[in-house]
């Protein structure tokens, strides 16, 4: 009689068992996911030349980026569990900053890779429904979403079961801003047959060009001579001899 173990060479039946719990545990338990599935970059030069490459390559080698990045049309849903926390703000220096705006989910392994066919990765982009603020300042008739970049992938510790083999992906997540790698995504309608876009409700964009343009007519009417007035400079005078 051989001798009694968990872990087997194999995956068998107790891994499936235990997986399928775990797969009804993120079903019952879970929070919905909607993943925007990164698929490549696509670059178009002067002379109108398409460039694309699929998401195993980096379209800039010499600064490592993917700025021209291309999300797959399709949004896929599925399960994912994470910690809510508040919003902090860290005053202890010049500025404002949050110190706490990165979240870490965990995601259902074999269920990933059903739903998308392929393991998650860096530049996945996803939205969370159950963040939606139906409640802006403007007048908007819409709920505005809440869409975070995947930056980091590695299995869970506590996904790892009795058998040794790991059941759950650990995602590190952060909110995404209006930006050149995620403009496919804030360049889709709010909804269907709508001419508004993500980038309508969601970039401060217009608001910075305001803010920036109030600060240099700011400078310009408190330091009107600013660069040409120089009669409160001198030199020392020296003896060269």
């Amino acid at each position: 009689m051989p001798r009694l173990s968990l872990y087997k060479p194999e995956r068998g039946q107790d891994y499936k068992f235990i997986d399928r719990q775990i797969s009804e545990m993120f079903q019952v338990g879970g929070t919905d996911v909607y993943l925007h599935k990164y698929i490549g970059t696509q670059t178009t030069d002067s002379n109108g030349n398409v460039t694309t490459k699929d998401h195993t390559q980096i379209q800039d080698l010499v600064l490592l980026e993917n700025r021209d990045r291309k999300y797959d049309s399709s949004v896929y849903k599925l399960r994912g569990i994470y910690n809510v926390q508040n919003v902090d703000f860290n005053l202890s220096q010049f500025g404002l900053f949050i110190d706490n705006d990165t979240l870490y989910m965990t995601v259902h392994i074999n269920d990933f890779i059903k739903y998308i066919g392929r393991k998650p990765m860096s530049g996945d982009v996803v939205e969370l429904p159950h963040l939606r603020d139906e409640f802006a300042f403007n007048d908007y008739d819409v709920s505005l979403p809440r869409y975070y970049v995947i930056e980091d992938v590695g299995r869970a510790s506590e996904g790892f079961s009795a058998t040794w083999y790991p059941h759950l992906y650990r995602l590190k997540i952060k909110k995404i801003m209006d930006s050149q790698q995620y403009a496919d995504i804030f360049a889709q309608p709010i909804s269907e047959g709508s001419s508004t876009t993500l980038q309508d409700l969601l970039s401060t964009r217009a608001k910075d060009l305001i803010v920036n343009q109030g600060i240099l007519d700011e400078a310009e009417a408190n330091a009107p001579t600013s660069g040409y007035e120089t009669r409160q400079f001198f030199t020392l005078a020296s003896d060269r001899t």
